[in-house]
């Protein structure tokens, strides 16, 4: 009986936890993350070392918030890129614009470098 009940509370831990790396990963700072995932993970070995199966309910929550927390790192993931790619994008087109001239001719406008002045 004391088992199950103490089992229990560690079934809501872990559920609590991928909620936590959830909020984690919606709105960080992400650093925080290696904590939270290793707390889990130490409730999580107690827990399978333990006799027995574990209850399907906690099993299927489980797995519902574990995939929306993979989801999520996917999300973020491919924004990162996203954001890499746009970055490049900006870095090769600085210091260039393309504009049409009276005629309708495109003509590529360059910049001057930019220098700074320096009083002695």
């Amino acid at each position: 009986m004391m088992s199950q009940m103490f089992n229990a509370q560690r079934y809501s831990q872990v559920l609590e936890l991928l909620d936590a790396e959830r909020k984690i990963i919606l709105n960080g700072p992400l650093t925080d993350l290696g904590a939270v995932v290793e707390k889990r993970e130490e409730i999580m070995t107690a827990l399978l070392k333990e006799k027995g199966t574990l209850p399907q309910a906690f099993i299927t929550a489980l797995k519902a918030r574990a995939e929306r927390n993979s989801r999520l790192i996917k999300a973020s993931i491919d924004g990162i890129k996203y954001g890499r790619v746009q970055v490049k994008r900006i870095e090769e087109t600085a210091g260039r614009l393309h504009t049409y001239d009276a005629a309708g001719t495109k003509t590529e406008v360059t910049a001057d470098p930019t220098t700074r002045d320096k009083k002695a």
